[in-house]
């Protein structure tokens, strides 16, 4: 009962074959390939992305040693640090000490504004009155040193002697200050 095949029943089964073949190499190997492929692509940009990120968080690094190491490097009395929230009262006695040296002085603190991360601003305005210029500057340049870190934000200074055909000497003449500081205090501390 052997047959023979035709050669057009041949053609058709060397091509159903190939196309068996084909279809096995598609299925088989071509596919999981090409997924495989892009598995290590995304696996790629995830590593890419967590490269950046390093680097960012390197850089931020470095750029804070380069702050810290300069702070260090500073004399201890220039080093501020930053108070625990509610640090009123130790600043009061600190502004007393300071403005001790005036005639007279005028403070009035806002009420604090709590930042999102944590950092607190306590803004002080002040207004007081000195026997003479070098005494204003010197209250100045105490308050700019403070232990607790501040920023001076205005300074105004008056001369209280209404001519200047009275005493030509600035210097010598009493004067009026008014300023605004802020106080950074940190709910972080607290």
């Amino acid at each position: 009962m052997s047959k023979r095949l035709s050669s057009r029943d041949r053609i058709l089964l060397i091509f159903l074959a190939v196309l068996l073949i084909g279809v096995c190499y598609y299925l088989f190997f071509l596919k999981p390939l090409q997924s495989e492929l892009a598995n290590v692509d995304t696996q790629i940009q995830e590593l890419e992305t967590e490269i950046e990120v390093s680097m960012t968080k390197i850089g931020s690094m470095n750029s804070m040693q380069e702050e810290l190491d300069e702070i260090f490097s500073r004399p201890e009395s220039e080093i501020t640090e930053i108070a625990p929230f509610d640090n009123a009262k130790v600043v009061m006695t600190q502004l007393n000490g300071i403005l001790r040296s005036s005639e007279n002085y005028s403070l009035s603190f806002k009420d604090p504004e709590i930042q999102d991360d944590g950092t607190v601003r306590r803004v002080v305005s002040m207004t007081f009155n000195c026997k003479d210029y070098t005494s204003a500057k010197s209250i100045i340049q105490a308050l700019s040193s403070s232990h607790w870190r501040c920023l001076i934000t205005s300074v105004s200074i008056a001369s209280e002697t209404e001519s200047r055909d009275e005493n030509p000497d600035i210097m010598t003449q009493p004067v009026s200050v008014s300023a605004s500081i802020v106080f950074f205090e940190s709910t972080k501390l607290a």
